[in-house]
């Protein structure tokens, strides 16, 4: 697959419910002890990286740069 060659997706396709994009729960008895550590460390990455991006729409001055951030933050 090249990346070059492929097509955009509109952005009105990205948008989704909750009910879609909820992942299962994993049962902690089943899984290896580092699977749930990543899991952990990466639900503490995502939310750095979502706390990141509101403060620096906060700390922004221009309305265009700060409009397709808050589009950004939708889609994630």
């Amino acid at each position: 697959m090249n990346p070059f060659l492929e097509k955009p997706i509109p952005l009105e396709n990205f948008f989704e419910n909750w009910k879609v994009i909820y992942p299962r729960a994993y049962n902690k008895f089943e899984v290896d002890p580092y699977t749930r550590a990543r899991i952990i460390l990466m639900n503490g990455t995502e939310v750095e990286a979502i706390f990141f991006s509101h403060q620096f729409a906060r700390n922004c001055c221009d309305n265009n740069l700060r409009r397709e951030i808050a589009v950004g933050r939708r889609l994630d």
